[in-house]
């Protein structure tokens, strides 16, 4: 992806996947950090096998993007996803300044609890020019 430096959409379904994991999502991640133009990001990992790490990963990418203003992510089923992933993705996220949209699904993932929860929150609640979140 790294040379594609125009991009300002991507938009990619691996759900129900199963063998993607945390080492793909990591380098996804990292593909997409170098994509200063994007503006839009929707990515679908349901039913895949994306942990923490993986979404530590996308965070740190998806917080590089100073474009970023639209961000779609569907976890759902992802049972290895936990507080610790979700937490990064929150700090990540927080550092969107032009975020305007936010839309994620953790449906199903039993190792996310209060804390990962509060840490998204209060991520997206320094967003100021958010409007929408789904």
């Amino acid at each position: 992806l790294g040379s594609l430096k125009n991009l300002t959409n991507v938009h990619l379904n691996f759900g129900s996947c199963k063998e993607v994991g945390d080492v793909g999502v990591t380098a996804l991640g990292a593909g997409l950090g170098s994509l200063k133009n994007l503006a839009d990001v929707q990515l679908t990992f349901g039913n895949c096998k994306v942990g923490n790490v993986g979404v530590m990963a996308l965070g740190e990418g998806l917080g590089s993007l100073e474009d970023l203003t639209k961000v779609k992510l569907t976890f759902g089923n992802c049972k290895e996803l936990g507080d610790v992933g979700v937490t990064s993705l929150g700090e990540g996220l927080r550092l969107s300044k032009n975020m305007v949209s936010v839309a994620l699904d953790f449906a199903v993932c039993k190792d996310l609890g209060d804390v990962g929860v509060k840490a998204l929150g209060e991520g997206l609640g320094s967003l100021e020019n958010l409007t929408n979140v789904d």
